[in-house]
């Protein structure tokens, strides 16, 4: 019907801290149904310092406006640390300011991830992340604010992007299930930030193997575009939020 054109059904422009990680294109259309496609950009974060991310918060308004003239239809912006770096809410004014500069609906990455754990009703997750811990403090801030609470973390102190996208893709699982063992008391959850790191698959294993459910940077993307931009049926193999789509 409209095989050949370029998001027919859904067409995600999506902001990237970096330069894009190729695992998470490959993923995204793994999980994607048919003519849902993404169109990215990418900002200038080479490590987690505070200067860096606030160069990327600078250049998020121009991103969204030259993704707008590729037709997409909405804007997805990726990334945690730049947004809880600015404190609690920012997440909804990024959005509004992404919505204005490119003149179309517009998510955030945290806002997103929050609107996955009220939806699955989890209030108390553990943490698996690579940054530094200073970062993790800043999301167990920003999420306490949502009435969220991390009951354990685990930071892997990794402060270069290079040096995350080089972690083997089973760290993932086997921080996020040590975490997730390790919390005085069962949590409803886990949370995995970070695109740089992990696979679309430990999902479901993690959820298999703890008996839990488990929301990260990408199955919340995916979840909250598809739901934004009326592209309704199950995803199965990813674990549980995409499965409720």
């Amino acid at each position: 019907m409209a095989e050949g054109l370029t998001g027919w059904r859904l067409h995600v422009g999506v902001i990237f801290p970096t330069p894009v990680p190729p695992r998470a294109v490959l993923e995204f259309y793994e999980a994607v149904p048919e003519g849902v496609d993404m169109t990215t950009v990418s900002l200038t974060i080479r490590q987690l310092s505070d200067d860096d991310m606030d160069e990327a918060i600078k250049g998020m308004e121009r991103a969204a406006k030259q993704l707008a003239s590729f037709d997409v239809d909405l804007i997805y912006q990726s990334g945690v640390p730049p947004v809880v770096r600015r404190g609690s809410g920012f997440g909804d004014e990024l959005a509004d300011r992404l919505s204005q500069a490119a003149g179309l609906p517009a998510i955030t990455d945290m806002s997103s991830v929050i609107d996955a754990m009220r939806t699955a009703n989890l209030k108390t997750l553990a943490m698996a992340t690579p940054f530094e811990q200073f970062i993790n403090d800043r999301l167990i801030q920003y999420l306490a604010a949502e009435k969220i609470e991390i009951t354990n973390n685990a930071a892997l102190g990794i402060k270069r992007n290079v040096e995350i996208r080089r972690l083997p893709i089973p760290v993932e699982y086997t921080v996020a299930r040590k975490t997730y063992l390790a919390a005085a008391t069962k949590p409803d959850g886990i949370y995995i930030p970070c695109g740089g790191w992990g696979s679309i698959h430990n999902i479901e294993l993690l959820e298999k193997d703890l008996d839990t459910t488990v929301v990260t940077w990408l199955n919340a993307m995916i979840w909250s575009s598809l739901r934004r931009g009326k592209v309704a049926g199950a995803i199965h193999g990813f674990g549980k939020l995409l499965a409720s789509l």
